[in-house]
C-alpha cells in the first residue's frame, strides 16, 4: 500500500506545489503523535535513532513545522494523520508497542 497525504503550500511562490508525505513518513509522525521518543520509533519501526531523527527532520521541512508538536498539529488540520490512521499504526505495531509499553512500566516501577 503506497498512501501519501497532499497539502497544500501557502506563501505564493509555491502556489500549484504540495507537500507529500510516504506511509512511511506518517507512520513515524503516527508515533509521535502517540508521544513515542526517537528511540522508542526506532525499536517500534526496526530502524537506528539517527534514521528516525533524519526522517522526522525531513517531515518538518515538508510541513514547514518548528517541531514535533507543530508537525503533528500541522498533519492533524490537513488530515495527514487521523485517529483511523493512528488506530491502523497501533494494531501494524501492536507487539512492539506492547513491549515498549511494558519495559516502560517497568522503569518506572523501580525508579519509584
Amino acid at each position: 500500500m503506497n498512501r501519501t497525504a497532499h497539502i497544500p503550500l501557502t506563501d505564493k511562490e509555491n502556489d500549484n506545489k504540495s507537500i507529500i508525505l510516504t506511509s512511511r513518513e506518517i507512520e513515524y509522525l503516527s508515533l509521535v503523535a502517540l508521544g513515542y521518543k526517537n528511540l522508542q520509533i526506532a525499536q517500534i519501526l526496526s530502524v537506528s535513532k539517527s534514521t528516525v531523527k533524519k526522517t522526522l527532520e525531513k517531515i518538518f521541512v515538508k510541513l514547514k513545522a518548528k517541531d514535533r508538536a507543530h508537525a503533528v498539529a500541522i498533519a492533524f488540520v490537513h488530515n495527514i494523520i487521523s485517529e483511523k490512521i493512528i488506530t491502523n499504526n497501533i494494531a501494524i505495531f501492536k507487539e512492539k508497542i506492547n513491549t515498549i509499553n511494558r519495559n516502560e512500566i517497568v522503569k518506572s516501577y523501580y525508579i519509584v
